[in-house]
């Protein structure tokens, strides 16, 4: 399979599980069979993923690194999220006086307390795909059209827009420092670490708040 078959199959099955839930109720399928399946649909397309990263693996960013290298730039990684949150946050209450409750992050707040096994697509599956799609796929074959740059702020912008959320600057935000940390530790994996442990970090919170 070559580099661009591998990208674009990569992207069509992310495609492709994001109309599995309006194909779902299309169907009618409501309730705990349907998140069942979507879980199922994320996990399966999860893996594929990895599978088709791991076939087209390195690209023109990544290289092989040392373990302490990358628990390193996992720990910078998942800090300066946290961080670039709580910043971000303070900006739009007291300079924006924005309401800084995620409309998104509440819906699925929501939606893992009442179907618990669901939490293996949003805080596991969702980040692996995220970093793949718009941190391997988009921002490293962007470099390559434009430059580092606007690759990150294009990718990132996608990033924010695929969230649907009424904070668009801070998954803005989000999307260029997972970009900066994918760069600099050469391993998408690095960056889907410090992506899922700093969602489990906010959801975990956000359920005692």
């Amino acid at each position: 399979m070559t580099y661009f078959k591998n990208q674009f199959s990569t992207l069509l099955i992310y495609i492709l599980l994001l109309f599995v839930g309006s194909a779902l109720t299309m169907l009618k399928v409501t309730g705990s069979s349907y998140f069942i399946i979507l879980t199922i649909a994320a996990i399966v397309t999860t893996i594929s993923m990895i599978y088709l990263t791991q076939k087209s693996s390195p690209n023109n960013i990544e290289e092989k690194t040392s373990s302490s290298n990358k628990i390193k730039w996992i720990l910078i990684g998942t800090i300066g999220a946290l961080v670039i949150q709580f910043g971000i946050s303070l900006i739009e209450i007291l300079i924006l006086h924005q309401n800084v409750e995620s409309a998104n992050t509440t819906q699925l707040l929501t939606l893992v307390s009442a179907y618990p096994y669901y939490f293996i697509y949003v805080l596991v599956c969702a980040p692996i795909m995220e970093e793949i799609v718009f941190r391997r796929l988009f921002f490293s074959n962007l470099i390559t059209l434009t430059n580092i740059y606007w690759a990150a702020i294009i990718s990132a912008a996608f990033f924010a827009f695929m969230h649907q959320d009424t904070r668009f600057i801070i998954y803005m935000g989000m999307g260029l420092w997972f970009a900066f940390i994918y760069y600099r530790s050469k391993n998408i994996y690095v960056s889907a670490a410090s992506h899922f442990i700093m969602n489990t970090i906010v959801v975990i919170t956000s359920f005692f708040m």
